[in-house]
């Protein structure tokens, strides 16, 4: 692997939140379909869309990835391996109840939000749920969402990753991260799709498989 991309231990994180916006359907797509039947974890997105578009982008990525991807509705449990989209115009955030279970919660507050769903109520969410083993993507967009809740997914102990400026058709959300040093490393996106990759039992299986031989 590469240096300038980190490396994580396969049990690291129990959860991966990519927050995006302008320009990043595509990429975010893109990254999914690229994704192991087997990744461990619960992937959760928030995108800037209307509610159409979101509906139509996660039955795009659930036909084009092995993995399952859906459109978040309010009190669905989170599965180990399943994506989940947030809906349009709506915010989606995840809350661990008395019995350790993890749902989702789709709300329409707090409206004076300027995006819905809003990165930073899903990061800040994450960071409540799932402490420091959370990893935050923030990629392509307009303006600093994402910001507060990349701090609080940093102060939990979590990892905050970027996307690259040259590869950003907006470099504003990634920027703002950077820029207040909460990102490990500023990454294109399939360098991002290897980062999450790693986690896979499959990858550290074939790692494993690549290591020379100890000569005699």
């Amino acid at each position: 692997m590469p240096d300038d991309i980190p490396s994580f231990e396969y049990d690291r994180f129990k959860a991966v939140a990519i927050g995006s916006s302008t320009g990043g359907p595509t990429l975010v797509q893109q990254i999914i379909a690229g994704l192991p039947a087997d990744m461990p974890i619960p992937i959760l997105i928030a995108q800037h869309l209307p509610p159409k578009f979101t509906r139509d982008l996660a039955v795009t990525m659930d036909r084009q990835s092995p993995l399952t991807v859906v459109q978040a509705e309010d009190g669905q449990p989170v599965f180990p391996g399943a994506v989940y989209l947030g809906p349009g115009r709506m915010h989606m955030r995840v809350v661990k109840g008395r019995d350790r279970k993890i749902t989702i919660r789709i709300s329409d507050q707090p409206t004076e939000l300027l995006y819905m769903p809003s990165v930073d109520e899903l990061f800040d969410s994450c960071a409540e749920t799932y402490k420091s083993d959370v990893l935050g993507i923030v990629m392509t967009g307009i303006g600093r969402d994402g910001t507060k809740g990349a701090t609080k997914i940093v102060e939990a102990g979590g990892v905050i990753l970027t996307q690259s400026k040259p590869t950003c058709a907006v470099y504003g959300m990634p920027r703002s991260c950077d820029e207040a040093g909460l990102s490990s490393a500023s990454l294109d996106p399939q360098a991002l799709q290897r980062v999450i990759h790693q986690i896979s039992p499959s990858f550290q299986q074939n790692s494993q498989n690549r290591k020379p031989s100890r000569s005699a």
